[in-house]
């Protein structure tokens, strides 16, 4: 299991206050405890801001504090061409660039940087008629997409299909759709991965972790394979370390049995 940490989001309030004000020691700060409670990658997004160039610029100052920091690779997680090559043009290692999706006039912005800086991508299985309502529609997406990503020359391995979860609040579906259509875009693209922005599930809801845990554990039993989530909930990433062991995915528990030398199982 991937695990992509969530945090340093410029939605959240606080993280844009610290990206605007050029903050360091608040973004190193966050970015070391993620590190330090199990995440692989690190999300960066400053999504809020109004021009790509302001949003570039942030990407110059983050990458590198961000990585220095940590040396964990990033999510860069942008809507502009102009923003991800700025950021890719300062990453070490494997990015992972968030998102495309099934409109065909954003992939020849996006995907050569990706075969030229040879990162994943997050693929999300919605075009210009929106998310379709039914698992079909979102795997008949996913598999357009894959014939792009393919036509670029880049392998299916490196592509991660988000089945695209939305708030339970809204929809009480949400999460039995999520995971019909997880299943079946394991089956229909094998070769491709599978990640959730886990949190979105659970907003508008009280508890939210509690709705985030009971997720997780659904979704992994269906086979996901990334989640970008918060890792510094000790709960959440106790109960993935306990999924993976019963599941078969943690060898001889040693990932479940090092976190608890760790203290890190609550």
């Amino acid at each position: 299991m991937l695990v992509v940490g969530e945090k340093i989001n410029s939605s959240i309030k606080e993280v844009e206050e610290a990206i605007l004000q050029r903050n360091e020691s608040f973004i190193q700060d966050l970015a070391k405890r993620q590190m330090l409670a199990g995440a692989d990658y690190l999300e960066v997004n400053s999504g809020l801001r109004v021009y790509p160039e302001e949003e570039a610029e942030d990407m110059e100052w983050l990458v590198p504090l961000v990585q220095g920091v940590t040396g964990l690779p990033l999510c860069i997680d942008s809507a502009y061409p102009l923003v991800l090559k700025t950021a890719l043009r300062h990453h070490q290692g494997i990015a992972i660039i968030n998102s495309i999706s099934g409109d065909p006039d954003r992939w020849e912005s996006i995907l050569p940087l990706a075969k030229q800086y040879g990162c994943f991508i997050v693929a999300l299985p919605s075009d210009r008629s929106g998310i379709p309502s039914n698992a079909a529609g979102r795997v008949k997406i996913a598999e357009r997409i894959s014939q792009g990503v393919l036509s670029y020359g880049i392998p299916l391995q490196s592509l991660y299909i988000d089945p695209l979860v939305m708030p339970l609040s809204a929809d009480t579906r949400s999460g039995t759709l999520f995971i019909t259509t997880l299943k079946e875009i394991k089956q229909a693209l094998p070769e491709a991965k599978t990640i959730s922005g886990l949190s979105n599930i659970s907003y508008g809801l009280p508890r939210r972790s509690l709705i985030n845990q009971a997720f997780l554990i659904l979704s992994l039993g269906a086979g996901l394979e990334a989640a970008i989530l918060n890792p510094l909930d000790q709960r959440l990433m106790a109960l993935l370390k306990a999924t993976e062991a019963l599941l078969n995915r943690d060898p001889f528990c040693q990932k479940y049995i090092g976190a608890y030398r760790e203290g890190r199982l609550a």
